[in-house]
Formats: structure tokens, sequence, C-alpha cells
């Protein structure tokens, strides 16, 4: 799963070319936890932009604000009633440049940040939906898929969110075909990620320092 995550900018990136005219060089996020605004690139009528949009997928039905599902699986995401008019409509790229798991260990549990060796900004694959009130406020909500862990977050979590390559992230925002749509939603198969333990400072969603993503030693 991914229940929490960073993006910030480094010397690299992943994101295609064609999206370096719509990314601004935001604010670093250390820390982003749900209900959060985050970005996302999604488009309209046809082209790519940037924007904040809340995590935790809220559809129109949803009448609690704070029960967002952050996650959907992508094996079924085509087919669950919550997620697949979304799913075949309403695809986003969610900028992220790591995200968290907690590892258990005999003295609790342990935090750990995944993230690529250079820590260049890339994307997971997202979904997002449109909720209003009865006075008409809108707000437009996300959630993040997640497939079957790599061999390397394995080791933590047997689930992991679904990173896309420069590629695929033209073709998760612009691909109709929904069998070209599932085959890009599949463990990240490069050998550049890396995973390190950091302090469980970063377990409160109320710290958003770049202490969270200090490494420590044992």
């Amino acid at each position: 799963m991914c229940g929490r995550y960073t993006a910030r900018f480094s010397d690299q990136t992943e994101l295609p070319e064609a999206f370096a005219a719509v990314v601004p060089d935001f604010a670093p996020r250390y820390n982003i936890a749900p209900q959060q605004l985050a970005p996302v690139i999604r488009l309209h009528d046809g082209t790519p932009r940037f924007e904040d949009l809340r995590w935790g997928f809220r559809p129109a039905w949803m009448k609690d604000k704070n029960k967002g599902q952050i996650n959907a699986r992508a094996e079924t995401v085509f087919e669950k009633p919550m997620f697949k008019h979304s799913a075949f409509n309403r695809r986003c790229l969610v900028l992220a440049s790591g995200w968290y798991e907690w590892q258990k260990t005999s003295t609790g549990k342990q935090p750990l940040v995944f993230h690529r060796q250079d820590d260049a900004l890339f994307a997971f694959a997202g979904i997002w939906t449109r909720w209003h009130d009865e006075a008409d406020v809108i707000e437009d909500s996300y959630a993040i898929l997640t497939t079957d862990a790599n061999t390397l977050a394995a080791r933590v979590h047997n689930r992991m969110p679904v990173i896309l390559d420069a590629d695929a992230c033209l073709a998760w925002l612009n691909t109709s075909e929904p069998s070209r749509l599932k085959e890009l939603l599949v463990p990240y198969s490069h050998d550049d990620l890396d995973a390190y333990p950091v302090s469980t400072y970063v377990n409160s969603p109320r710290h958003a320092g770049r202490e969270c993503l200090e490494p420590i030693t044992h």
C-alpha cells in the first residue's frame, strides 16, 4: 500500500520532457499524508495541467469527507464500481520522489523511505473523482494505484504504489484502450530504487520538515 509519501525536486527527473513546462518548481513535501492537498498532473481538454488535489478518493455519494480511499488495487480498479469510471476516464499522475513503509521489528515498527537512487521526481499512477455538497462546493480528490511489491519493496510489504516510467506516464494520461492501460499497472522493474530507515519522527503527519528523510543508523 502507500499511506505516506514525499514529493520534491532533485537534479534529475523521470517525468517526460513534455511535462517540463507544466510542472513548476514547487515547494518540497517531505511527509504527504491522507486528506492533504498534493501535486498531480491531469488532462484538461487534452492538455496536461499541474494542480493540487485532495489525497483520499471521495466519490459524489460519499458523505463523510474523512473516509476517502487513499489507494486502489491495480488488479481490480477497472471492475470495482467505486473506481472503474475514473480508471477509464479520470486518470492522473501523482508526483512523488519516494514513499514510506513501516517494517515490523522486535522493538516496534521501523519507518523506511523508498526512493530512486538519484532522488529524481517520478510519478505514481492515480485516478481522480469529483465530490460536491448541497451548497455545490466542489472538491476533486485522488487515489494512488497499488500493485504487487517488487523484490526490494517485498522485504517490508507485499504491496507497492504503481510507479510509471517516462513513456508510461504519457500512455497513462492519453491511452483509451483498456488492455494497454492494464499493461501499465505492473510492479516497478528497474533496479534504480533504494530504501533506508528514517526516524519515527515521520510517524506524525504534523511533522513535515526535512527531518522526515534523515537516515538513521543502528
